[in-house]
């Protein structure tokens, strides 16, 4: 099995990197002078409002996603996943590897169409926001999704990785049949450490627990200090992202007029990455992707995320100066291919 989006990122390096859907790594330095450490489990049930046995630790996102969607399987909850397009390659990947039957469902603007999806012995997986399109469900929305998987008898699965990026309060999320995968990841980037946690149905977790203990128990007391720290200073952490992200975003909007007649963008506020499909015949995300690195700019094909039209661009890895060459690069590109 291989892992297409992953294998493009190994074999491709680029003067102006945009690949990335994270931010730029908080230096060991900087996280030190935050202040002490506390108990990261304590810290956890405060930031989210929930009990230790609502809690699971893991090794990040895709950990946490890999022993969740076993637990429902091993418990006999769910035989079939649904999932959508576009969507982040490894979940779309992993019901197959679990050999669990599968439905893809394509979206556009909306995750709310998954709520007329909900069967008995089934389970929604997606990520949300989503990655690359950034769409997202509301605290609302989610607690409509909760009691209508609990009527039916389905769960879901939500990566949530993205999730302090657009939402603040994370007290007001729903426990029953969902569980929630997070990690350090995007928001709270470190190159020396990755810390992952699982949030939701207590079942669920006691089950994703005793997975995680038979396949890679025991997470590094140090990495567990270091994120404890970063959590108690999320208020730093989001202002510190904000100041990366938003001088790009401004300076995305403000040169995507040029090509407006040739392009549609997903973003939404805040997100660190936002999608960008070419409405011009012939061009297909992976032939622009192809072109673009052939000018020393590095993108991610659609083709990853399960449609071939258009590239995703990261927002919070990269210095406005090299963005914004990276964009005039972008432009000249599509302004070529689209004016044939």
């Amino acid at each position: 099995m291989e892992i297409g989006h992953f294998t493009w990122l190994r074999a491709h390096k680029a003067r102006y990197d945009v690949s990335s859907s994270g931010v730029t790594p908080i230096p060991l330095d900087d996280v030190v002078r935050l202040g002490g450490a506390g108990n990261f489990i304590e810290d956890l049930m405060s930031v989210y409002g929930v009990d230790k046995r609502n809690l699971a630790i893991t090794h990040g996102t895709q950990e946490g996603n890999f022993a969740a969607l076993t637990a429902l399987r091993e418990l006999g909850l769910i035989e079939k996943v649904t999932t959508v397009i576009p969507e982040y390659e490894p979940i779309r990947v992993l019901p197959r590897f679990l050999r669990l039957r599968q439905n893809e469902l394509r979206i556009n603007g909306s995750l709310t169409e998954l709520l007329n999806h909900i069967e008995k012995g089934s389970a929604l997986f997606f990520s949300n926001p989503n990655n690359p399109l950034g769409v997202f469900l509301s605290s609302k929305f989610l607690w409509e999704l909760s009691d209508e998987l609990r009527r039916k008898g389905a769960y879901a699965i939500i990566d949530s990785i993205f999730l302090e990026f657009v939402e603040n309060n994370l007290r007001d999320l729903p426990m029953e049949n969902v569980v929630f995968t997070f990690s350090t990841s995007k928001f709270y980037t470190m190159r020396e450490l990755k810390v992952g946690w699982v949030v939701g149905d207590d079942k669920v977790i006691r089950e994703i627990n005793g997975i995680i203990d038979l396949v890679s128990p025991l997470v590094i007391d140090l990495n567990l200090r270091y994120a404890s720290i970063l959590i108690r200073n999320r208020g730093w952490v989001r202002e510190r992202n904000l100041s990366i992200i938003i001088p790009n975003v401004d300076a995305m909007r403000s040169m995507i007029h040029e090509i407006k007649d040739y392009v549609d963008i997903s973003y939404v506020e805040y997100m660190p990455i936002f999608y960008m499909r070419v409405m011009c015949e012939d061009i297909t995300g992976s032939s622009l992707a192809n072109e673009l690195l052939s000018r020393d700019v590095l993108t991610v094909p659609g083709q990853y995320f399960g449609r071939d039209d258009g590239v995703r661009i990261g927002l919070g890895s990269i210095n406005k100066d090299d963005f914004e060459k990276a964009m005039k690069i972008i432009i000249n590109v599509i302004r070529e291919k689209c004016r044939r």
